[in-house]
């Protein structure tokens, strides 16, 4: 006796039709008829007396119909409790994303731990920019990203560093240091540099390393901008440049970026709370630093 089959009898027997109990399962009515058959079959007792106009329960049936409602009642709860647990257990990690990060070896992080935790839910949520740390505190995420400039030693985080990154001078094609190979802070004298603002957005989170250098060279300053959008606009527009940390083949369309040489690398840091004991927060951690570190050794 299957589920099935016990579903199409309670749908018969509370209709005592079977054209409605099989438009109830949607299915035609000689597949309903073969499910009862066999149904009766199996317990060797008749559930239904048919008639060319109607069907009734026989008093079998009708006992069988009694014990099986409740029974099916009892099994849907049995489901749900189960299904309700099952989603309670479910490996849920959130984890932080910043502006200019690689996103494509993230998804295939991403990927790669969902294979190995089929259940698994990874929500992809942008950092807080002014200080990615209070994501994690907060509980707002549970794994961030962050540059080694933008935290000192501390005893509540793990850090783990990923990868190390170049600063460059990101600026519209058409300026005239778009033309050099690679550039130094003393190219950028006298020219508008953005930078963030007092409320430590973005590029002043991941520049701030190079502002005593820029303002060492003679360079510009005075433009700081709110947000990394509206440092995008100025640079497109060639009323300024940028100097940010990015990946060699990061490409953001209509610019240009240099390397600047005599600006030292910074690292690339996932990070997560020492008290999270998660056996999925470590397994992501790993799965990310191995996809690295192969990644590295590829480029060797």
């Amino acid at each position: 006796m299957t589920t099935y089959e016990v579903e199409c009898f309670l749908a018969v027997a509370e209709r005592l039709s079977f054209v409605k109990a099989a438009e109830h399962m949607c299915i035609t009515q000689p597949a309903i008829s073969y499910q009862i058959a066999c149904l009766e079959k199996e317990l060797e007792v008749r559930l239904f007396e048919r008639s060319t106009r109607s069907c009734r329960l026989t008093p079998a049936g009708q006992a069988f119909y009694q014990d099986m409602r409740q029974l099916h009642a009892f099994y849907l709860q049995a489901v749900k409790r189960a299904k309700d647990i099952s989603a309670e257990n479910k490996i849920k990690l959130t984890v932080g994303i910043r502006k200019l990060f690689d996103y494509t070896s993230l998804s295939q992080i991403v990927m790669s731990f969902s294979e190995q935790y089929p259940e698994s839910v990874v929500h992809i949520l942008p950092h807080n920019d002014s200080d990615p740390l209070d994501d994690v505190r907060s509980g707002k995420i549970d794994i961030g990203f962050c540059y080694s400039c933008e935290h000192t030693e501390l005893t509540d985080f793990f850090f783990k560093e990923l990868f190390k990154l170049n600063y460059y001078v990101l600026m519209n094609s058409n300026n005239p240091l778009a033309k050099k190979k690679t550039l130094k802070f003393a190219d950028l004298k006298n020219r508008k540099v953005v930078t963030g603002s007092t409320s430590g957005a973005f590029i002043s989170a991941c520049a701030g390393p190079t502002q005593q250098g820029l303002r060492d060279a003679g360079a510009d300053l005075s433009v700081s901008l709110p947000s990394y959008e509206s440092a995008l606009i100025a640079i497109q527009s060639d009323s300024a440049v940028c100097v940010l940390p990015m990946l060699e083949k990061a490409v953001i369309p209509g610019m240009t970026k240099t390397i600047i040489t005599d600006c030292p690398q910074v690292s690339m840091e996932m990070f997560w709370l020492r008290r999270d004991k998660r056996l999925s927060v470590r397994s992501f951690v790993g799965i990310a630093s191995e996809y690295y570190n192969q990644d590295a050794a590829m480029i060797e």
